[in-house]
């Protein structure tokens, strides 16, 4: 196996290719549109791109950018079993009139149903990618893949297929600080010149987030006394109704408004350039480090640090994330609130270095050519599954959806505490160098499968 963490060079690498992109859904989220974002990227470059995918919001934003976009119908693992069928004919329909060199898919679903597609049936080439903090065992071996963090390509079983790592990348083009509608957004919160202003943009979900912007909601409510604080936070989700009803009775303890809620927005730009202080994990801590704020990165079980020059080293290790050791961490993020707050050269000499290092490492351009190279090695690299491996997979993909159905499996599986949380626990590794002041080298594969966690942690779902 190999692991690529930067460009693959091939003297191929300027060839034209035509592209089939097929994404899990089209809601806001920081995986969709770096996805739509990639595509776009690879366009303009003068490749030949069409994205597939179940409608969503993100529709708007692919007409925008002239995208071709075929609707596949919803592929949720929750209702699987009575639209795979339906899927598996339209995306084999969908590769035999496109005809393409390659075809990505995003996430589980869209995988699996294209490596028994048309990968397997019509020896299309195929990688895939999994945003998720661990990759299920059962993803088929042969497949390139790719995974947006080091720890996270660690601790994926062992594949004969290659492993590249994409971190998540951000658009310091389009967002950048002094990005206009930052101050009509301030006004349209209601926020006053004095106000300091926290914002968080993020989907409401119950898992990885609902907890830690409850945790936000109390910590504000219990600094408000002390500082002029505002909270924002920006988006929707199932985790909403708690969260307006926390909001609404921290205002009324207070006694003015100092948590607000103002729902989706489609473009959120405007309010990450509102803020003072960002709050956040994975793609939305990047998306305000480009905007070159202060930001302090939230994770679960109690996790709450800020991110500057010392703690930088782990946070491109687990990937913007963390778990802490319980608890809410309401003491915790009150403490690092109140550290920035009281502190506004702190806050500026932090947003200074999270510009640097977005801009650096994680930009667009540098994922593009990451991603364009890795479609050249997975075309070249290209073999059709063997009998077994398929068998293999299609056990192992019955048993986790049995699973799920019985409800002996939980749908947050793969980003969940109990499965990520032995790798996340673990020191960052010495021979860990990610060099914050030039580009990521490549990784030693060799080195990290000495370190690598026992496997026997991970549910296996009937993989070899």
């Amino acid at each position: 196996m190999t692991w690529q963490s930067g460009p693959f060079r091939s003297q191929h690498t300027d060839r034209r290719l035509r592209l089939l992109v097929v994404l899990h859904n089209l809601g806001i989220g920081g995986s969709q549109r770096n996805s739509v974002d990639l595509a776009a990227g690879a366009r303009d470059l003068g490749h030949e791109v069409t994205l597939a995918g179940p409608p969503g919001v993100l529709q708007d934003v692919i007409a925008e950018k002239g995208l071709p976009f075929e609707v596949i119908e919803e592929l949720s693992p929750d209702n699987i079993a009575p639209t795979a069928r339906s899927a598996y004919r339209r995306m084999r329909e969908l590769v035999r009139r496109v005809q393409p060199d390659l075809v990505h898919t995003y996430e589980l679903t869209p995988s699996i149903l294209m490596f028994l597609g048309p990968h397997r049936s019509d020896d299309i080439p195929m990688t895939m990618t999994i945003n998720s903090m661990s990759v299920p065992d059962f993803m088929p071996g042969t497949v390139p893949l790719q995974v947006c963090g080091p720890l996270i390509a660690m601790e994926t079983r062992e594949r004969s297929g290659s492993i590249g790592i994409l971190e998540i990348p951000t658009d310091v083009v389009g967002q950048y600080p002094g990005y206009p509608g930052g101050q009509d957004f301030r006004a349209e919160m209601g926020v006053k010149p004095d106000e300091v202003m926290v914002v968080a943009v993020s989907r409401f979900a119950r898992a990885l987030k609902q907890e830690g912007l409850e945790t936000a909601i109390r910590a504000t409510g219990r600094i408000a006394h002390q500082y002029p604080i505002r909270l924002v936070l920006v988006g929707d989700g199932p985790a909403m109704p708690e969260l307006q009803a926390l909001a609404a009775a921290t205002n009324a303890s207070a006694g003015r408004e100092i948590v607000t809620l103002p729902g989706l927005r489609v473009d959120p730009r405007p309010a990450y350039e509102s803020a003072d202080i960002a709050l956040g994990m994975g793609g939305s801590v990047l998306r305000a480090m480009a905007f070159g704020k202060p930001c302090i990165v939230q994770g679960e079980h109690g996790y709450f640090k800020t991110l500057d020059r010392h703690s930088a080293r782990e946070f491109r290790w687990h990937g913007f994330y963390g778990i802490g050791d319980g608890g809410t961490g309401e003491d915790v993020l009150v403490r690092e609130l109140r550290t920035l707050m009281a502190d506004p050269v702190r806050r500026k000499t932090n947003a200074e270095f999270a510009l640097e290092l977005v801009r650096r490492h994680y930009s667009l351009q540098h994922a593009l050519d990451v991603q364009l190279a890795w479609y050249h090695k997975a075309i070249a690299e290209h073999v059709k599954p063997s009998r077994g491996e398929v068998a293999r997979t299609i056990a192992g993909v019955g048993t986790y959806f049995a699973g799920r159905a019985a409800g002996r499996i939980r749908p947050d599986t793969f980003n969940s505490s109990e499965r990520i949380g032995p790798g996340i626990a673990a020191p960052v590794p010495a021979w860990f160098d990610p060099d914050l002041d030039t580009d990521t080298g490549s990784i030693d594969i060799a080195t990290a499968r000495t370190l690598k966690l026992p496997a026997a942690r991970r549910p296996a779902f009937g993989t070899d």
